[in-house]
């Protein structure tokens, strides 16, 4: 149900647009299948609830214990197709001994009774039942919420289409901007989901390559869409006519987009031109075509197409972007929550005050580290203050969860406080002007909405967008301090949310059973996937009233600036290097030696991310911010951070250090092709230079 819904339902309908209904009216076409879409998600959801809920129809299908009994019943089955091999014999994996509670030895069945062996499981043999009790788990679970997730699927694909049910025919240019317009806002949409997913990762490494992927697939359509629905000749009318349109496809055409593009769909274009070989081929075995090329009409259009770009300028942006997600992902985002987690256990035996004090300085200063994401830390502060506030007499858990909340609202401030005089004292600097940019029309449009009295789209910037990037910004352009810190009040929604998570980890109880456990940790997922959501319907309100801006007083922003002009003249003053850079970048200009190394460079750090991204499991333990560092099932380093921090690769398998080792000999091959690249532009600039001072002196030297 749930491929059905989330790939084949889309597909279908794309199919019919593109075939059945392709004279059909293009507005009464979207109305009509999100009116029916509509109609069956509506129905499957009601459906679902009164299967949940009427037990004269099948039972009681709550979520509760019994009904997890009655799921694991009736995936006997499942469980009996995975075999675990210990001391020389293989048995199926059972639910009651060794998924309900935690085994710690070996069992077999004697007249059909289980028989406790003298096999002590290893740490390993525990990690692989836990392992295969997961997967089965998460088959029966998707099963029982699948009509949920179809019903929300068809919902949102039917809301899609009910907004561009409005849209006309291709000589309305207006529509067609409006088009392109709702295109970028649902790229934004799913953009600002990706940076979302990848700040909950910090927290909860296992959401990491779902949601990545799920936005990855919704991107890839996205674009399909546009492109064919609109359609070239729209495209192109809207390119003479409007001006927002033009700007969207001058995006397409930078370097920065098409290195995303690279990075997103990584190993499908070289899989995509090897088919396209075999097609040809078998074209020409069964004598259906007449060309001699080596591949379809369609391949050489796109090599044709791909060989017009910029490629090791884009290369070295693909190194930069996969350095930028390894460095926010994977190293920062997993130091960060071992490090957590070694700070709870090392505050287990201190006074409850003094708990407090320390975490407040501890989470301050990562908070003022512009790679930190703020969730993890709010997320630490529940779990140690609601925790341990269980054993203080007069807080308590509700206690210790409260004063989570303040506390973590205090570090807030005070970070916004600290973070905007980091951009005010530095932004003085002409270089630091230039580097935030604030001469360019995306910025000036978001200090024209923190200048405004409109609170909506100040609350909106503040809470929606990256800490660190967002508050620096505010002091760089001289905002009020005061508009900065009342108006990220609101973000207390996202940190009640993200503490409350933390705090449902650690659970009302210092000893619960399995079922306790579990059903706490879903309301901590619950509650994280709810401050996420909140955060990024703050981040796309945000970039509404930014591209409105933009929009309406684009050519007033882009106006020069006299408190700027020292910022346009160090711009002009790089011009000249950064035009001798662009054209030492040229493909068709450098040596093939350095185009195969920032090549085999980028394929390189592509691949490493592929694997982190999509091998997380294999290539680090899987260690959540409420573990323990000491634990013996799980890194087993006491009180030692760097031995957790080294084991927190997965030592099982050799993939790990495999993937960090490809990651890093492409860094450092990055870094010979850009210091070679920086070397011959300065050389050739400076050979510019001497060739001009010598044109200017020749009238002065000439004469008979």
């Amino acid at each position: 149900p749930l491929v059905i819904s989330m790939f084949h339902l889309p597909v279908f309908i794309g199919v019919l647009r593109a075939t059945a209904l392709k004279q059909c009216h293009r507005g009464s076409f979207y109305r009509a299948v999100g009116q029916c879409g509509l109609i069956v998600g509506v129905g499957i959801m009601i459906l679902w609830l009164a299967w949940m809920t009427l037990e004269a129809w099948d039972g009681d299908w709550k979520y509760t214990d019994a009904t997890k009994d009655r799921l694991v019943e009736r995936s006997a089955d499942l469980y009996a197709t995975v075999e675990l091999k210990f001391e020389g014999t293989t048995r199926s994996l059972n639910y009651k001994l060794d998924c309900k509670q935690v085994p710690t030895h070996n069992f077999k069945f004697v007249y059909g009774q289980p028989v406790e062996t003298s096999y002590e499981y290893t740490p390993n043999d525990k990690k692989l039942i836990g392992k295969n009790c997961s997967s089965v788990k998460t088959v029966w679970f998707l099963l029982w919420a699948s009509p949920c997730v179809c019903a929300l699927v068809t919902g949102i694909l039917a809301a899609f289409c009910v907004i561009h049910g409005t849209m006309k025919d291709s000589k309305d240019t207006s529509r067609a901007e409006k088009a392109s317009k709702q295109f970028f806002m649902m790229v934004g949409v799913l953009v600002m989901f990706m940076w979302v997913a990848a700040s909950i990762a910090s927290a909860s490494m296992r959401l990491t390559g779902t949601i990545f992927s799920f936005c990855g697939a919704g991107l890839v359509a996205l674009f399909a869409w546009w492109y064919l629905e609109i359609g070239p000749k729209v495209i192109n009318s809207s390119l003479k006519y409007s001006k927002f349109t033009g700007q969207l496809m001058s995006v397409f055409q930078n370097d920065w987009f098409r290195a995303c593009v690279v990075c997103g769909f990584n190993v499908t274009i070289p899989t995509f031109f090897a088919i396209e070989v075999l097609r040809a081929k078998v074209r020409r075995l069964r004598k259906t075509t007449t060309s001699k090329s080596w591949t379809t009409t369609e391949a050489q259009l796109a090599w044709g197409f791909l060989e017009e770009w910029q490629w090791a300028s884009i290369f070295m942006k693909v190194n930069l972007l996969c350095m930028l997600y390894w460095g926010m992902s994977i190293g920062v985002a997993k130091i960060t929550v071992v490090f957590l987690a070694w700070l709870n256990e090392a505050l287990a035996s201190w006074s409850y005050l003094a708990v407090n004090i320390i975490l407040f300085l501890i989470a301050e200063f990562l908070m003022m580290l512009p790679p930190t994401p703020g969730i993890p830390v709010y997320i630490i502060m529940g779990i140690i203050l609601a925790g341990q506030g269980r054993k203080v007499e007069g807080v308590g858990y509700g206690g210790g969860l409260i004063i989570g909340i303040v506390s973590a609202f205090l570090v807030k401030e005070v970070s916004v406080v600290g973070q905007y005089a980091i951009g005010f004292f530095m932004g003085k600097s002409v270089k630091i002007q230039q580097l935030v940019g604030v001469d360019k029309v995306a910025i000036r449009a978001v200090e024209k909405i923190m200048m405004r009295k409109q609170v909506i789209g100040k609350v909106a910037v503040l809470v929606g967008g990256p800490d660190w990037p967002t508050n620096c910004l505010c002091g760089v352009l001289r905002l009020s301090l005061w508009t900065c810190c009342w108006g990220t009040i609101p973000v207390i929604t996202i940190i009640g949310a993200c503490v409350m998570a933390g705090a449902f980890l650690a659970g009302p109880k210092e000893i619960m059973t399995d079922s306790e456990k579990s059903m706490w940790s879903a309301i901590a997922n619950t509650a994280l996937v709810l401050s996420g959501v909140v955060q990024m319907v703050a981040g796309v309100i945000a970039m509404y009233y930014i591209q409105s801006v933009v929009s309406k007083e684009g050519e007033e922003l882009a106006r020069t600036r006299p408190e700027h002009e020292p910022v346009f003249e160090l711009t002009r003053a790089e011009e000249a290097f950064r035009d001798t850079y662009a054209e030492v970048l040229r493909w068709d200009s450098l040596p093939r030696p350095w185009l195969l190394l920032i090549a085999v460079s980028a394929s390189m750090m592509v691949g490493s991310i592929f694997g982190f991204q999509f091998m997380d499991s294999l290539c680090f333990v899987d260690f959540q911010v409420n573990d323990r560092v000491s634990d013996p099932d799980g890194l087993n380093c006491g009180s030692n951070l760097g031995c957790a921090i080294f084991r927190l690769v997965n030592g099982d398998t050799p993939i790990g250090w495999a993937a960090l080792g490809i990651f890093f000999f492409a860094c450092f091959l990055h870094f010979i092709f850009s210091s070679y690249v920086v070397w011959v532009a300065k050389k050739r600039l400076a050979a510019k230079s001497a060739d001009l001072s010598g044109f200017e002196e020749f009238p002065k030297n000439a004469g008979p």
